[in-house]
């Protein structure tokens, strides 16, 4: 087994919606069981991402919000909390919402905050608890809390030239990227999902040389980007598979059991 920590984005790489493939499900069983550790990093909210791996029987840590939150995936014991400081959420938000005229919501434990229910928000309305407020700046003001992630959701034309922007603006401050064409997903660079791997690897006891990681789309950079071994699916986002080691099959062809009977099994 080359790899003892496998680590692998969920949608466009391990499944989408709430499905993942039997035969990767099998390949994980078999991995898993031979000693090997498979963890899910997404941008996904916990409470999303977790009847996911009870469907499938995954057990030990699950990082949701791109690596805001860690969290044992039976008990529910919360290894890492963090996200965005409220002051500057409340500042990128504002100037999304007056400047910009788009549509925003702020996680905050588990509970996504927006003035207005979107195409975004509906599709989370069975997983999520969702207030609506009259004015999100001052609700996370209120809340005092940091932000476990925001997102900008509108046309894919508009949200690529919102990410450019803010990537600029705050570079250094905050990531700007995007699990979908059509959203913008605003995160703390102190918990990205490449500072996720590196708490895995502390966590688990696994050196960076025996650990792969796998994405497909803008907000897998910094999961592939690392000194561990960074793999893009084939049909990734073009920045992704700059940055890669290796590019592997495309997602329909089941690029995680690929790598599993490639590297581990």
């Amino acid at each position: 087994m080359k790899y003892k920590l496998f680590v692998s984005d969920f949608d466009g790489t391990l499944g989408v919606n709430d499905h993942i493939e039997p035969e990767v499900v099998q390949a994980i069983k078999e991995y898993t069981e031979k000693g090997g550790i498979f963890v899910i990093v997404t941008g996904r909210m916990h409470s999303m991402i977790v009847p996911i791996c009870h469907k499938y029987g995954l057990k030990g840590l699950i990082v949701s919000y791109q690596g805001s939150v860690i969290r044992d995936i039976e008990s529910g014991e919360i290894l890492v909390n963090g996200g965005i400081d409220y002051p500057l959420a409340m500042q990128i938000t504002k100037e999304l919402l007056v400047e910009d005229g788009v549509r925003i919501v702020a996680d905050m434990d588990e509970i996504m905050y927006c003035e207005n229910l979107s195409l975004y928000t509906k599709y989370h309305k069975d997983f999520a608890e969702i207030k609506i407020v009259d004015d999100l700046c001052a609700e996370i003001q209120k809340i005092g809390h940091v932000v476990s992630k925001v997102v900008a959701a509108g046309d894919p034309e508009i949200i690529q030239k919102l990410t450019q922007k803010y990537s600029k603006k705050y570079a250094g401050k905050l990531i700007c990227n995007g699990g979908a064409d059509v959203l913008m997903e605003v995160v703390s660079p102190k918990y990205s999902k490449g500072n996720a791997v590196k708490f895995l690897s502390s966590y688990y006891g696994i050196p960076f040389d025996q650990i792969i990681a796998v994405g497909d789309s803008t907000n897998d950079i910094e999961l592939v980007n690392g000194t561990w071994h960074g793999v893009a699916v084939g049909n990734a986002k073009e920045e992704l598979k700059q940055v890669a080691d290796e590019i592997t099959v495309p997602f329909k062809e089941n690029p995680v059991k690929v790598l599993l009977e490639k590297y581990c099994l």
